[in-house]
């Protein structure tokens, strides 16, 4: 008898998808107030994508969790490989203005880095990836994808509802203030 060898099958997740700085980590905390086992960017996971592109290993990892969030589950590569490989998942994209947004970037990067971000560079990324992520998930309905913001007054409660959860809360809580 002939052995099949074909990829583990793996059940859905709640996927982040949302660019830098348009409140992944209020999101994340959020994920986890509302009970999942929740992953965000961790270094050497970075590494196996970005340096080592050791996909299998990241794909292991993050089967481990109920949620994600950050790099390298938000690039554009990596979006249509988790949908694949994660079926039923959900996908959560941020949404944030440009004119905040630019200033949360510009301040975050010279804070970790101590120089000055190329701003016009930095907006072009995060117009393709908005494109990219829009463009994707255009014709899928509101129980696999949603598009939020963080300073919905009502926010929490939608993503409750979102992943399937019970709450009484409606606001985000802000965390990760630049």
């Amino acid at each position: 008898m002939l052995a099949s060898f074909s990829r583990p099958q793996y059940g859905p997740k709640v996927f982040c998808i949302g660019y830098n700085k348009t409140g992944t980590t209020s999101l994340a905390r959020s994920l986890k107030a509302l009970g999942f086992k929740h992953a965000t960017y961790n270094k050497v996971i970075w590494k196996d994508y970005y340096a080592n592109k050791k996909i299998d290993k990241i794909i292991k990892y993050t089967s481990k969790f109920d949620s994600l969030d950050d790099l390298p589950w938000l690039k554009e590569d990596m979006i249509p490989l988790l949908d694949e490989t994660f079926p039923g998942s959900k996908f959560i994209y941020l949404e944030r203005d440009e004119e905040s947004w630019k200033k949360s970037i510009y301040n975050w990067t010279y804070k970790k880095r101590g120089d000055h971000p190329d701003i016009q560079d930095s907006v072009k990324k995060f117009r393709a990836h908005r494109d990219f992520v829009l463009n994707y998930f255009k014709d899928r309905g509101p129980e696999e994808f949603i598009v939020m913001s963080i300073k919905d007054p009502d926010g929490f409660k939608k993503l409750a509802n979102f992943v399937g959860k019970e709450t009484d809360l409606t606001g985000f809580p802000h965390f990760n203030r630049t």
